[in-house]
């Protein structure tokens, strides 16, 4: 059993992989995995091919994927191999109709929605506007805290999981306010409510209001 999974898992792989190969044997291209038969591919076959031999691909390659498939391929999605979407593992359009999910992998767990657009574009998966987006939650960003990485306040952001952090200024700096001997604010009791003094331009310059 254990033979049949790595098998599958090394078949995977091959699909997944960026580079080409040379000389494949056994219907298998190193690099892209299992050929696969396309006899009904909408074009003739000098669109890609060279020669007699299968596997030698023309330099200057190009399918107007819109065009002949009535499917626009845009942003990163216009530079993938083909074989990234049509390979052995079933009909494309299966993984299609689920959405970004259908091929990307959901590091967030649905717990930021199904709609990916929201917060990545087609041509990089670098989120884009979070700054903007924060400002809608209960702890818009100013100040300070506009240069602060994300994994500062929410830990799992390098894995892509963004749990909700306390808003309560001592729950990042309370390291800060025991060091803080001038006023001492521990012994004056000075515990909460930071905004009385603070701005979050800086924690230096401390004014009373």
């Amino acid at each position: 059993m254990w033979i049949l999974a790595a098998l599958c898992a090394w078949l995977t792989l091959g699909c997944l992989s960026q580079g080409v190969g040379s000389g494949a044997v056994h219907r298998w291209w190193a690099g892209l995995g299992p050929v696969l038969p396309h006899d009904t591919f909408p074009a003739d076959c000098k669109l890609c091919h060279v020669g007699p031999t299968w596997n030698v691909l023309v330099k200057d390659f190009r399918f107007d994927h819109e065009r002949e498939t009535g499917y626009r391929l845009e942003g990163a999605h216009d530079q993938a191999q083909c074989l990234r979407c049509h390979n052995d593992r079933g009909p494309v359009a299966m993984f299609a109709a689920r959405g970004c999910a259908g091929c990307h992998e959901d590091v967030h767990l649905g717990e930021l929605g199904q709609d990916c657009r929201v917060c990545h574009g087609q041509h990089t998966w670098s989120a884009e506007g979070q700054v903007e987006m924060h400002d809608k939650t209960r702890f818009p960003l100013t100040g300070a805290h506009l240069n602060v990485g994300c994994h500062r306040c929410h830990p799992g952001a390098f894995v892509g999981r963004f749990y909700q952090t306390d808003t309560q200024c001592v729950t990042c700096h309370y390291d800060d306010m025991l060091r803080t001997t001038n006023p001492p604010h521990v012994g004056l009791g000075w515990t909460d409510n930071c905004d009385r003094c603070h701005v979050t331009t800086s924690w230096n310059h401390a004014r009373i209001r």
